[in-house]
């Protein structure tokens, strides 16, 4: 079985463990998390009531665009190159040591309020672990592919994204919303990758009144 299946049927054990089989639930899932979400709301449409997606892709082709956006933003993170993107990020680290340091190079990318210092208190108090990700986006995993299923999504769903999302570009989410039956797309202006951080207040705002619609 692959990782991600693993992973998903991991989803599915909490979900016996602490709902049961008498309620549905809601999943949010945003990045890699967002590419999880889908694949459980696909293979378990009837135990979500509500999928929420952030930041995220319907399928692999998202490395085509976030590569083509670095080469135009690679200004604002001077000690990260397209080859790290392509060969480390969207590949394979040689150690723990190398992922977080070109994770800490591709930093001023995720956000379009950058913090050094915040940075930096983030970079030392986070666990990189090369095996994991490299499991992940190993050549057996990492070509992954949804558009064709997402019409099988029964939930109700709702998609975010920020207009300046690098890694993720807000034409993926359109093509989520463009698959999802009555799925929502909400685009923030301004904000990037971490959108849920750099609009919190709205973001909550939003996803509170839609659950209560």
């Amino acid at each position: 079985m692959a990782v991600e299946d693993l992973l998903v049927e991991d989803i599915e054990s909490i979900r016996q463990r602490f709902i049961g089989d008498t309620e549905r639930f809601i999943l949010c899932g945003g990045s890699f998390g967002g590419y999880l979400a889908q694949q459980y709301a696909i293979s378990y449409p009837d135990h979500i009531s509500h999928l929420i997606l952030r930041g995220t892709a319907p399928s692999h082709h998202h490395e085509e665009a976030a590569i083509k956006v670095l080469e135009q933003r690679l200004h604002k993170a001077p000690s990260l190159s397209v080859n790290q993107l392509k060969d480390k990020i969207f590949g394979r680290f040689e150690s723990n040591e190398e992922f977080r340091l070109v994770m800490h190079a591709a930093a001023p990318l995720y956000s379009e309020k950058f913090d050094a210092d915040a940075a930096l208190s983030n970079t030392l108090k986070t666990a990189y672990f090369a095996e994991s990700h490299n499991d992940l986006y190993s050549e057996q995993e990492k070509y992954f592919d949804y558009r064709g299923d997402l019409r099988k999504v029964t939930a109700k769903t709702l998609i975010i994204v920020g207009d300046r999302d690098w890694i993720c570009p807000p034409k993926q989410s359109e093509i989520i919303a463009s698959r999802i039956p009555g799925s929502r797309l909400e685009i923030f202006r301004g904000a990037n990758h971490s959108v849920h951080h750099e609009k919190n207040a709205e973001v909550i705002q939003l996803i509170r009144d839609w659950i209560a619609e």
